[in-house]
């Protein structure tokens, strides 16, 4: 989203995440089977676009929705993808999980998870295009299932390429065993697997509970080492429904644990506002910032387009007691530092063609041209897209980003593709995989400092040469490609051609 001045011609770019919406058909009756469908995921978009351009244009400003970066080159080149996502742009990104849904365990499915069919339906939707460009897709499991869950949770992050979790204790009947030995063990393994958590909650005592699971948690992490300790990350849903309670805020002050705001409205938005930055302030220390512990979602369908239009003008009003960094990191910031690239294993080397950056938007659109091409021809298919964030204290996405791109002949592999700018020029990449750490990747976060991983990123990527000639670039994102063409031994005047 982008806010433009009609004075100065100014803007400002907002980059919007829901991280809280259901997919799947629920047994009360709620539904959102396909989100292309009408009053699906992106009919949701529409609706709330329209009505936040009724709120927030004006006479000083301008409201424009368009798709990040490389996504608006892939449209225009892709017909079917655009007409799909063509003016859903308000919500850059949706976190998608289960209902207690129609999908989830039947007879016959002895030793398997409750939500394992729930979890490959998800799957199904965010891993292909266009869907892959918007959605990122969450498990839904039953940590009182023990070994089963557990065994579940490693299918559906290392398996299924799933991003997160969610857990319902009032729908799935474990209200009272929060502050048990099978969810602290399997907050544990979520953390060790870099993956958030996000709890539905009904009664501050539920709060309470999560609080108390997630320190037995890093503790019993810290124990093993203190970085998987970091990697905890629980996100309590519906904190509006908890603004009663002084508590919450020594709650949200915890290292390891995020509000999710879906569900407020009305005065509890101001309520929110007007204790947060104070309350959170107190406990959090010089280095961080209370907008940091508080994330945008929704709950669609629960919750539809009103409560998501007053949160989110709220936010960019003059009420709102922030910045406008502050309102970024709620709108889409910090779910996004929380959810790691999709990756099946971590990068080390690269096949790259470097460019001038004046001449990376030619580059680009000749990639997104050839990859909606083999796209049509039945060659590729793409698994995910992911931005980057810039360092800190800079608060925004770049326009760099990152594909996982996966060849639909062959063996099927997957090939991550990665787009940016690094000292003017541009790179477009393929990164070959290896087991080493790629912290920069992992993390979202590009910038030039002397932090090793990421100075080892840029020395990965950094140009023997730098082309000029259209000719000779064409034939190097030619090259880059060649794995997805399905013949390895395809002329490369063929290959050029295409």
């Amino acid at each position: 989203m982008e806010l433009v001045s009609k004075d100065s011609g100014a803007s400002r770019r907002i980059y919007i995440v829901d991280a809280h919406h259901h997919l799947g058909v629920d047994v009360d009756g709620q539904s959102n089977r396909n989100p292309a469908a009408p009053g699906g995921t992106f009919d949701f978009c529409l609706r709330l676009g329209s009505h936040l351009l009724k709120v927030l244009s004006n006479e000083k400003v301008d409201l424009k929705f368009q798709p990040h970066g490389f996504l608006k080159e892939l449209l225009e080149s892709e017909e079917k993808w655009r007409e799909t996502l063509n003016g859903t742009w308000v919500i850059d990104q949706t976190v998608v999980f289960p209902f207690n849904d129609e999908f989830k365990w039947k007879e016959g499915d002895e030793g398997k998870a409750t939500y394992w069919r729930s979890n490959d339906n998800v799957y199904r939707w965010v891993s292909r295009a266009p869907y892959s460009l918007k959605l990122i897709g969450y498990s839904r499991m039953v940590p009182l299932e023990g070994e089963v869950a557990i065994r579940e949770l490693h299918r559906s992050i290392t398996q299924l390429g799933l991003r997160g979790v969610k857990l319902h204790p009032r729908s799935d009947g474990w209200s009272n065993e929060i502050d048990s030995e099978p969810v602290v063990n399997f907050l544990t393994e979520a953390a060790k697997l870099g993956v958030p958590v996000i709890f539905d909650t009904r009664g501050f005592n539920q709060v309470v509970d999560i609080a108390s699971a997630t320190t037995k948690a890093r503790t019993k992490l810290a124990k093993i080492d203190k970085s998987l300790a970091r990697q905890l990350k629980v996100i309590i849903a519906h904190i509006g429904f908890h603004l009663s309670y002084d508590e919450l805020y020594t709650v949200l002050s915890h290292p390891n644990i995020y509000g999710e705001i879906s569900g407020i409205h009305n005065a509890g938005i101001r309520k929110l506002f007007e204790e947060a930055p104070h309350r959170l302030k107190e406990s959090l220390g010089l280095y961080r910032s209370w907008s940091e512990k508080i994330i945008f979602g929704t709950d669609f369908p629960y919750f539809d387009v009103h409560h998501a239009v007053q949160f989110i003008s709220y936010t960019l009003s003059e009420d709102f007691p922030g910045t406008i960094e502050d309102a970024q990191r709620i709108l889409g910031i910090n779910i996004l530092r929380l959810i790691p690239p999709k990756l099946r294993s971590l990068p080390q080397k690269a096949e790259s063609v470097h460019v001038d950056k004046t001449d990376l938007p030619t580059a680009k659109r000749m990639l997104a041209s050839k990859m909606a091409k083999l796209f049509s021809e039945g060659k590729l298919d793409i698994s995910s897209f992911e931005v980057f964030l810039s360092l800190p204290p800079r608060v925004s996405v770049r326009d760099d980003c990152l594909l996982l791109v996966k060849g639909k002949r062959g063996n099927g592999d997957y090939f991550p593709f990665i787009i940016l700018t690094m000292m003017g020029l541009g790179v477009i990449a393929r990164l070959d995989f290896d087991t080493s750490s790629f912290k920069p990747l992992i993390s979202r976060e590009l910038g030039f400092d002397d932090f090793p991983p990421r100075r080892h990123l840029y020395n990965v990527l950094w140009p023997n040469t730098t082309e000029k000639n259209q000719l000779e670039i064409e034939k190097k994102i030619c090259f880059l490609l060649k794995p997805l063409s399905g013949s390895e031994g395809e002329p490369e005047e063929k290959l050029n051609a295409s």
